[in-house]
């Protein structure tokens, strides 16, 4: 019986996990692993191409297809905080040393709709859009991508916010020095299908999600910014206390006194 590009991939995953292959070179080309296997170089590409989307390998185009490294430990955590250090604020403890991978990018442009609902501006209004990649020290390539919009009536306000260098403390610091009172942020985690950029930039196949955080930014209940940051669902965790509402608190009480 004549092997299935499954059969092919697993043989393949059993041979990265057993070393045969560098981590930092690219597999063997698909001629190769069509000799290796003994198939046909359809079944042999199937093979890497559901490895790929799988999450095992990543393609770099004519570079070749490499395998992925696994995920650090521990996986970036985030929790129900913003936290400061003398750089300016940050929200993961984990990725606290993290800094820029090339070079951040910023442009007016229109954000997509729901970005634009939650910055309360019509649909195709122009805003800032501030690009930013980031990953751990010595990271040759990004491990989260974040994208912030700012509404452009604060920007004309502050045109700092539209500057390749904000300055210490970034965007955050200004606005807050701008008018005069703390930022509140309110965050929701979603997940959709990595796009084409995110697979490229991140490194993961089409088949591994990314965890969207959209964190609206709001000063005395103005929104002045929506950052939506993207990570690779294998990178990413959420922790917090569960609290107990006042309906779930210790003791019970009994129920003549209810």
């Amino acid at each position: 019986m004549a092997s299935t590009y499954r059969d092919v991939a697993a043989k393949i995953r059993r041979d990265v996990e057993a070393g045969m292959w560098p981590a930092e070179r690219p597999i063997p080309g698909i001629e190769k692993l069509r000799e290796r296997y003994g198939v046909a170089r359809e079944t042999a590409h199937r093979a890497v191409k559901h490895l790929v989307a799988e999450g095992l390998l990543y393609s770099e185009g004519r570079r070749g297809t490499f395998i992925r490294p696994a995920p650090p430990e521990p996986t970036i955590v985030r929790d129900r905080y913003a936290y400061r250090d003398e750089i300016g604020y940050f929200f993961d403890r984990n990725a606290q040393d993290w800094r820029g991978v090339g070079p951040a990018a910023q442009e007016v442009g229109v954000p997509p709709t729901d970005v634009a609902d939650l910055l309360g501006v019509p649909h195709g209004e122009h805003v800032m859009i501030r690009d930013r990649a980031v990953g751990p020290p010595n990271a040759d390539h990004p491990h989260q991508l974040a994208t912030s919009y700012l509404p452009m009536r604060l920007v004309g306000d502050l045109p700092i916010l539209g500057a390749a260098q904000t300055g210490p403390g970034g965007i955050y610091d200004r606005i807050e020095e701008h008018l005069g009172a703390p930022i509140e942020w309110s965050e929701t985690i979603g997940a959709r299908p990595a796009n084409d950029t995110e697979q490229l930039r991140l490194r993961i196949g089409g088949g591994l999600p990314v965890l969207v955080v959209t964190r609206v930014s709001r000063v005395s209940g103005l929104v002045v910014e929506v950052n939506q940051t993207r990570m690779s669902a294998d990178r990413f965790a959420v922790s917090y206390r569960v609290l107990r509402d006042e309906s779930a608190r210790w003791p019970r009480p009994d129920r003549a006194d209810e």
